[in-house]
């Protein structure tokens, strides 16, 4: 599960594979695998950023 997640899949994509529920997933990667991965959260920021900035127009 911690390399699904680390490459990017989301907990749904995790569950198809493992045949674990979504719920489960997430509770197993976050008491056991990730303990707040400092990549995925370098990675949540810049798609917020990226978000955000969508349909600005450049200064």
């Amino acid at each position: 599960m911690t390399h699904l997640a680390n490459a990017g899949c989301f907990e749904a994509e995790i569950a198809s594979i493992t045949g674990h529920s979504m719920k489960d997933v997430g509770a197993i990667l976050d008491e056991h695998c990730l303990s707040r991965d400092s990549e995925l959260a370098e990675s949540a920021i810049k798609k917020l950023e990226m978000s955000e900035n969508r349909g600005k127009i450049p200064k």
